[in-house]
């Protein structure tokens, strides 16, 4: 297994086709029609944590970006996980395991944010709890095009980092989700 971190910016137009490739192998058009969140306009990643296999396969992704948040109006540096995905011929291996633990030391020793965040669907919940991660269970506010909105499509989950990390109150993203 190999993992790196690229700034996405970066990112060449084949490794642009491979992470495409990756997508639609994970989320073929069945997996979509079974998704809530298919309205919903996401933040973009500032780094990709690409994981490949022992043919040098990308076999697993991890999105992370970096933002100053509103917890309970207090302003707060916080890295954010999304776009988490490892193909289905690959699953069961430990690598989106291993690239979200890659996210957390780059979060803590690159970025020295409080704590980071994900939302996920129900399903992947105790997944990510044996991982550490804890179910925040207050109201996430996001930015959408109409405006600022509670985000209710996913389950939001936090992991301390600097800091401790909330498990209630309201945190406001002060943007689009991710």
């Amino acid at each position: 297994m190999r993992i790196d971190i690229t700034p996405v910016e970066d990112l060449s137009p084949a490794d642009r086709d491979e992470l495409r490739a990756l997508t639609i192998a994970v989320y073929s058009p069945d997996v979509i029609a079974t998704l809530p969140a298919t309205e919903v306009t996401w933040a973009p990643s500032q780094w990709a944590v690409r994981v490949r296999d022992d043919n040098d396969r990308l076999v697993s992704h991890v999105g992370m970006l970096t933002r100053d948040i509103a917890v309970d109006g207090v302003s707060t540096y916080i890295g954010g996980i999304g776009g988490v995905k490892t193909h289905p011929d690959a699953r069961g291996r430990g690598y989106a395991a291993a690239a979200i633990r890659t996210a957390k030391s780059f979060f803590t020793a690159e970025r020295g944010v409080a704590f980071i965040l994900l939302v996920c669907l129900p399903p992947t919940v105790p997944y990510y709890e044996r991982l550490g991660w804890q179910r925040y269970r207050g109201t996430l506010l996001v930015a959408q095009p109409g405006g600022t909105i509670p985000f209710t499509t996913n389950l939001p989950m936090v992991l301390p980092a600097h800091g401790e990390a909330p498990r209630d109150g309201t945190i406001n993203l002060c943007g689009y989700p991710w």
